[in-house]
């Protein structure tokens, strides 16, 4: 299994782990020692290096921050020659250098072996060079992708892929993010005992986050804002200006967040949707979902298949809909819990990294005709 991004952190993990449990293959995770995030230029460092159940080996890559062109300088041409695995698993999108690189390498080393990758992208574009080249062939030699939205795969069935196609989402740690009442930490965000309204993520347009502002504005709840981005500034002005109580948090890791979500009452997300840009999944919202909160989000991409029932969906930019679905909420505590409820059954069923394993584990079985090498 290789990933540039999210296998670094351990939460996400958990998908070697409970794919090497349930299956009992030998599992390996080529990851780089760590991933720089563009929008914010910080680090995210490897959070751990040790698994009894699989072994997670570490290799310089070039282009850390870009996943258009992020590729392993070694690593990868190393593990696939000692380790000789029957399913490469690569988290990457097809027009990227690192799926054109295992592909390459697969056919080259290990044609025996099933290439499978995993796209988000739900937006059909025509790519520059080299990148149409390298989605092209990419797709030529994917046995399976993996896409985590129905537009993902109504984009590459336009573009021609015949192989395996199913719809595998993000998934969520729902060990870590579970019910609970983080009682000191409410009181620090409310100290008047008001219910609280949160968001976490992304500082940016994209968001909807003016949106959220505007709909709060007089209710009584109070807002707590969880990240960063080039939108903070802004957001700060438009609280000062209208007087709006806004406790802001800095980005924090998932326990950390886990804990902030033990403190909430309402998880909102209010994207919008941009030209060539809109909500590909929407993964707080499973987190929200698991840890027991009434989620509110808006109507923009995925956002309303993640949700379900499980939840209350607005439409996109209107911040008088937001306003009557969060007032709906803060007026019957009881429906807050039935929301609560609906969306941890849906997290621990449809989203966990175990129904996720168990869903990745039927594609692996069935590229190796049903008789897994494990």
């Amino acid at each position: 299994m290789v990933s540039y991004t999210s296998f670094i952190q351990k939460f996400y993990q958990t998908l070697p782990h409970k794919i090497a449990a349930l299956s009992g293959a030998t599992v390996k995770v080529l990851v780089p020692p760590y991933w720089k995030e563009l929008w914010s230029g910080g680090k995210k460092m490897l959070e751990k290096t040790n698994d009894p159940l699989y072994e997670v080996v570490v290799a310089d890559a070039r282009f850390i921050g870009n996943l258009h062109y992020a590729y392993f300088r070694g690593g990868l041409r190393q593990l696939l020659q000692s380790f000789r695995p029957d399913i490469i698993d690569l988290e990457d999108e097809p027009f990227n250098t690192g799926s054109f690189q295992a592909a390459w390498l697969r056919e080259r080393l290990l044609p025996e072996s099933h290439l499978v990758l995993r796209a988000s992208q739900d937006r059909y574009k025509h790519y520059p060079p080299p990148f149409n080249f390298f989605e092209k062939y990419a797709m030529k030699k994917a046995a399976a992708i993996l896409v985590r939205n129905s537009n993902a795969q109504k984009v590459l069935q336009r573009k021609g892929y015949r192989g395996m196609l199913p719809i595998i989402t993000h998934g969520v740690a729902v060990d870590n993010f579970r019910p609970g009442n983080n009682e000191p930490l409410r009181r620090e965000f409310s100290p008047e005992g008001k219910p609280v309204v949160g968001y976490v993520g992304a500082f940016t347009h994209q968001k909807g986050l003016q949106t959220l502002l505007a709909a709060v504005e007089a209710l009584p709840c109070q807002l707590v804002l969880m990240g960063d981005g080039p939108e903070k500034k802004a957001l700060a002005e438009i609280a000062r200006e209208r007087n709006l109580d806004i406790h802001f948090l800095p980005p924090a890791g998932h326990e950390a967040v886990a804990q902030a979500m033990n403190a909430m009452d309402i998880l909102v997300l209010p994207s919008i949707t941009l030209p060539g840009l809109t909500e590909k999944f929407g993964r707080v919202l499973i987190e929200g979902m698991a840890s027991g909160l009434a989620v509110i989000g808006s109507d923009s991409g995925e956002i309303p298949v993640v949700i379900g029932d499980a939840g209350l969906v607005f439409r996109e930019g209107d911040a008088m809909d937001l306003r009557e679905k969060i007032t709906r909420l803060l007026n019957d505590k009881a429906l807050r819990s039935v929301y609560g409820e609906k969306g941890r059954a849906r997290a621990v069923s449809t989203y966990s990294w175990e129904a996720i394993a168990r869903q990745t584990l039927e594609v692996y079985q069935q590229l190796l005709g049903n008789q897994p090498k494990m």
